[in-house]
């Protein structure tokens, strides 16, 4: 998708004055803020904190800022389980001194829970046995418990607990566009430009000349889970939807020089010629599969559910070019609709040729009884494929783009986290392991003006950069300049690129294949 004059700002992470900006393109400036006012919030104070400006383009600079040491009291731990009541714990301690190994509980709260919708400032406790310098020696520690018949959910750093403030490191990477200097162009893109099959970020960047970008939203990985590449969310390119909301839950949105950072949810409804109504389950997905739940008649939930797959035996799901070529070869009854919502065929799903610029409905269980005793070949179909926003219909323009997310962080520059709204508090212990711990993140912010802002922050590398609680995320926000902010997808997904190479260090080593992308072009 192409802009003009995009209004955002990938921020320079501190309102730096114009005398300290580069004034030539891949200039650079560089500072060290240790001790100053202005340093970010994140982790214990007076920490080490430096800065480097480059500019990219008239108008656009990307910044990189290395904050904090490693702490030489951080360790490595045999991690027990998660529990919810502390007694549990009490209790596989006791188990385990009687075999001869020593553990400590750890009670993990909530830092900045009155800024969360989630009431409760204790979460739960964590058991853990031992304290190693080294990755090996946990290891060690975790197969002689294992060998005693003992679980051991994983091997934890200590610094990754995002309820304890830490040292760091941490590395941010920063993209700052400025509006009225840039005279280039904002697109979103998909991976190989359908849903079935994710690309690299670096790939779809050679493929937009792009300066810079970064990853988008949520999507699903595994075949087990849906459609390998579909968004696990609210997803819009050029004005056509390609995958339904998961409930209602906080998108990006950008449509020419605007951005809106909101609660988003779909409302699909299909009326057959003779005049029954039935609301589409989905978009672009296989049925059956709804990653983070948040659908209609899912199980176990029709709320949010992130990270957890839903399922539903009785769905209408409709199909568009962008799927791929044709639909899931599974049990059901389709009917093949022309550009002006025709029926052209009908019949058992086999895995069908999706038409040039028509789509095609698939149904399941009872929901294909019903498709097909109200249509026949040759009648027309409506579907109301309506965006709710904040409660209100957006208007689908062809240079409207959203992108899914979630949960929110900022709302009218306070910190205002929704993650039990918005799926991520279905249970205490994902709530701890993905929210209250340090995991890398990608961001995104709107600032009092208008601008937008993009941040990744590098994690799971001990020594390098440990990543950011939403919390965390939240102030890092705040401390850029944002009003409104919310999260992006994450983890091995967060990747920014520079002149179309990566430039942060991707958790897993490797860039992560992704379903979507941001890309700046000038």
């Amino acid at each position: 998708m192409q802009r003009k004059n995009v209004m955002f700002i990938v921020v320079s992470l501190f309102l730096l004055t114009s005398a300290f900006m580069p004034t030539a393109a891949n200039a650079q400036y560089h500072q060290d803020f240790t001790n100053s006012s202005n340093n970010l919030s994140i982790g214990i104070e007076n920490l080490p904190e430096t800065k480097e400006v480059t500019e990219l383009s008239t108008g656009v600079t990307h910044t990189k800022i290395i904050k904090g040491i490693e702490s030489h009291k951080a360790f490595y731990t045999a991690e027990i389980d998660f529990y919810q009541n502390k007694s549990d714990a009490q209790q596989m301690r006791k188990d385990l001194r009687e075999k001869g190994f020593k553990s400590s509980i750890q009670t993990i709260r909530n830092p900045g829970f009155k800024h969360t919708d989630i009431g409760e400032k204790t979460i739960g406790h964590v058991l853990q046995s031992g304290e190693f310098s080294a990755m090996e020696e946990a290891e060690q520690r975790a197969q002689e418990l294992r060998d005693h018949g003992f679980p051991v959910s994983r091997i934890a750093y200590s610094e990754y607990n995002g309820t304890l403030k830490s040292t760091g490191p941490w590395v941010i990477n920063v993209l700052e566009i400025n509006p009225d200097k840039f005279d280039g162009e904002l697109q979103t893109r998909i991976g190989h430009d359908q849903i079935q099959g994710n690309e690299t970020l670096s790939s779809m960047a050679k493929g937009t000349d792009s300066i810079a970008a970064v990853n988008g939203g949520y999507f699903v990985v595994g075949s087990g889970d849906g459609t390998p590449g579909s968004p696990a969310g609210l997803s819009v390119l050029d004005g056509t939807l390609l995958s339904e909301s998961v409930g209602e839950r906080t998108s990006l949105i950008l449509n020419q020089d605007q951005a809106r950072i909101a609660k988003a949810k779909t409302a699909l409804l299909l009326e057959t010629d003779n005049d029954e109504t039935r609301e589409i389950d989905g978009i672009n997905r296989v049925p059956g599969l709804i990653r983070s739940c948040g659908g209609i008649n899912d199980e176990p939930s029709n709320l949010p559910m992130h990270d957890v797959t839903c399922t539903d035996n009785d769905e209408i799901i409709q199909y568009t070019e962008v799927f791929g070529e044709s639909t899931p070869s599974v049990d059901g009854y389709e009917i093949v609709l022309d550009e002006e919502n025709n029926i052209i065929s009908a019949g058992e799903s086999k895995g069908t040729t999706i038409p040039e610029n028509g789509s095609i409905l698939l149904a399941t269980g009872e929901a294909a009884d019903w498709l097909q005793s109200n249509s026949n070949i040759g009648e027309e179909v409506t579907m109301s494929n309506n965006i709710l926003v904040e409660g209100e219909t957006q208007p689908l323009k062809d240079t409207t783009d959203i992108i899914n997310g979630a949960p929110q962080l900022l709302k009218d520059g306070e910190i205002d986290i929704t993650a039990d709204k918005e799926g991520f508090h279905w249970s205490s212990d994902f709530y701890y392991n993905f929210g209250l711990y340090r995991h890398p993140r990608t961001l995104a912010g709107i600032k009092d003006n208008g601008n937008l802002l993009f941040v990744t922050i590098d994690g799971r590398n001990p020594g390098t950069s440990i990543g950011l609680s939403f919390y965390e995320s939240a102030q890092l926000l705040k401390d850029i300049g944002a009003t409104e902010g919310m999260n992006l997808d994450g983890g091995g997904s967060t990747t920014m690129t520079i002149n179309q190479e990566v430039t942060n260090n991707p958790s897993g080593g490797a860039q992560r294949a992704v379903a979507d992308g941001i890309f700046i072009v000038e």
